[in-house]
């Protein structure tokens, strides 16, 4: 019986070894952007985006970053495609958030293209890529490795063939 006793306490050891070598390397990976080029983004939608397909193209304010995936613009509810991340409850969830924060304050101007293929939504928020200046949020928290792809959408959303998407997994 003793014998199971130490074999169960270093499993758990073990176990709690990893959980707190994972918390400091997630949290060490916080935004790869100094303050000044945060205050050097552009605010203001740029001439340059050309929103793709036939959904709709809004240009806005974000009045709330809801977690790391999910936003208000002009408090219409918006999730970014193919890009998920941590609940706010969950593991690595505010440090998501709070980089998104750091690319794109609230109260920035952003353009957000919604995505052809989920035109119906998540929840009842608009589905699409949101470009805060010239960033790619969706593009940004999948590159610091703070969210992950959502492969099951690749089939159906148009920016599956963004070579964003592809480095992240959707098939080429």
């Amino acid at each position: 019986m003793s014998r199971l006793k130490v074999v169960l306490g270093v499993i758990v050891g073990i176990i709690i070894l990893v959980a707190i070598v994972g918390y400091f390397a997630i949290n060490n990976q916080k935004a790869d952007i100094s303050e000044e080029q945060r205050l050097n983004l552009p605010l203001s939608p740029i001439s340059g985006i050309d929103c793709s397909g036939t959904a709709q193209c809004i240009t806005g304010t974000l009045t709330k970053i809801i977690d790391g995936d999910t936003l208000l613009v002009d408090d219409q509810s918006v999730r970014f495609a193919l890009s998920s991340a941590p609940e706010l409850k969950g593991f690595g969830g505010v440090d998501v958030r709070d980089f998104v924060e750091t690319l794109c304050p609230v109260g920035s101007t952003v353009t957000v293209d919604e995505d052809d293929g989920q035109i119906i939504g998540s929840y009842g928020r608009m589905v699409g890529v949101v470009y805060c200046g010239d960033v790619n949020l969706n593009k940004e928290i999948l590159d610091a490795n703070l969210g992950y792809l959502e492969i099951r959408f690749c089939d159906s959303s148009e920016f599956a063939g963004e070579s964003w998407a592809i480095k992240h997994g959707c098939p080429s």
